[in-house]
């Protein structure tokens, strides 16, 4: 895209990109690839943290819509997702708490955090 009348550049060149966009685009790319080179899962780690809440959202959905068709799914390991979220009928959410200041599993409610 031209912003302003600067040229095009490579992804990552000269540190010119954000975190968030380089994030924007490996997971388009990452989807991308699902279409040449299938595979059953794909994992990811914390590729959101960069990413501003638009982004996120919009990531997100493209991963939703990706493995609607099935037999693909997406293994996004997160400390954080932003509140409602479009999950659609088939997306599965794990939550893993650890540490010294974990709620005790009577008190945790899902509906605090969604």
């Amino acid at each position: 895209r031209d912003s302003g009348g600067e040229q095009l550049h490579v992804l990552g060149d000269e540190g010119r990109d954000s975190g968030g966009e380089r994030s924007v685009a490996t997971m388009v790319y990452l989807i991308s690839l699902q279409n040449i080179n299938p595979a059953p899962f794909r994992v990811v780690d914390e590729i959101n943290q960069a990413m501003d809440s638009t982004n996120e959202r919009n990531v997100f959905k493209c991963i939703t819509e990706a493995c609607m068709d099935g037999g693909k799914q997406y293994f996004l390991l997160t400390p954080k997702l932003l509140p409602d979220l479009d999950y659609g009928k088939n997306t599965t959410i794990q939550l893993v708490f650890n540490g010294p200041y974990m709620q005790q599993r009577e008190s945790f409610s899902l509906e605090m955090y969604c």
